[in-house]
């Protein structure tokens, strides 16, 4: 396996990436694989020197990040491993169980780490553009989530974030308070929009994928 750099960042992962959203739940999606059946291609991908994974706490309201969680426990040594989430969508009824208030960043990150059985995620994404929150309002939460230790790099899972991201260096007062963290953008080339705040967009169709 041949392993790059993860943009302009230090952190060093596999060429490819194992997704995860195929793990978990068959009530939640009838194409996913139940645990017994999806933790061989997790134990397999570690003995072929894939090191990097994602999911999302979405992913069958949960259970995908509990299932890698107890594969990387039982396959590999954490610290050997990358592991990438992601927050916005729907947990449950609760008005404020989604979107990427700092309520529900907060929370969210919270319960992804509870599922992993990790003390801090690698990579931490926001999975949508959440036009209803103020973008300072997600970036402090962001950034306050470097802070705790809870994740080393954060990022953008989807594609459209572009307006958000000129909209939020259009506002020095506020980016600024985050010119001193140290995070880096986390893709780089046509198609990735790196912020101050080192949010980043992450489109799989383009260069930005390592």
């Amino acid at each position: 396996m041949d392993y790059v750099t993860l943009g302009q960042t230090g952190l060093k992962v596999s060429k490819l990436c194992l997704g995860t959203m195929t793990y978990g739940d068959p009530g939640w999606r009838s194409w996913v694989l139940p645990e017994d059946a999806g933790r061989p291609f997790i134990k397999r991908a570690l003995e072929y020197g894939i090191n990097f994974f994602d999911t999302a706490d979405m992913y069958s309201i949960g259970a995908s990040e509990e299932i890698l969680g107890r594969a990387v426990r039982d396959f590999a040594r954490r610290d050997d491993v990358v592991v990438a989430t992601k927050v916005f969508h729907p947990m449950s009824a609760d008005p404020n169980d989604r979107g990427l208030s700092r309520k529900h960043i907060m929370s969210s990150i919270d319960g992804s780490l509870r599922r992993l059985g990790t003390d801090y995620v690698d990579l931490y994404q926001i999975h949508r553009w959440d036009p209803e929150t103020p973008i300072e309002e997600t970036l402090l939460a962001l950034h306050d989530v470097v802070r705790s230790h809870a994740t080393s790099l954060e990022g953008s899972g989807e594609t459209g974030h572009r307006e958000a991201a000129a909209r939020a260096v259009e506002r020095p007062p506020v980016v600024g308070t985050f010119e001193a963290a140290p995070l880096a953008p986390a893709c780089g080339g046509e198609g990735c929009v790196a912020m101050r705040a080192a949010i980043v967009e992450r489109r799989g169709s383009a260069p930005v994928v390592p």
